[in-house]
């Protein structure tokens, strides 16, 4: 397993433990659709409330950043 770096563990973990897509792109300063891909891709996992607003666990974020080295 790849390790995160610790300034992007401590960001991640000082998060809500839903986040939106924009909060997620925020983080990496992407924008949103690349968050869009990486869910479609099935590489993020993610689910839509009641509402229809895609949500995102920090501790699937956390799993993601760990399975992709480039971050």
């Amino acid at each position: 397993m790849i390790m995160l770096s610790d300034s992007l563990k401590e960001k991640i973990e000082t998060l809500p433990a839903i986040l939106s897509i924009r909060e997620t792109a925020d983080i990496f300063s992407v924008q949103n659709l690349t968050i869009y891909r990486q869910i479609h891709a099935r590489r993020l996992p993610a689910w839509k409330d009641d509402e229809g607003n895609w949500c995102i666990a920090r501790s699937e974020l956390i799993e993601f950043c760990s399975k992709n080295s480039n971050l």
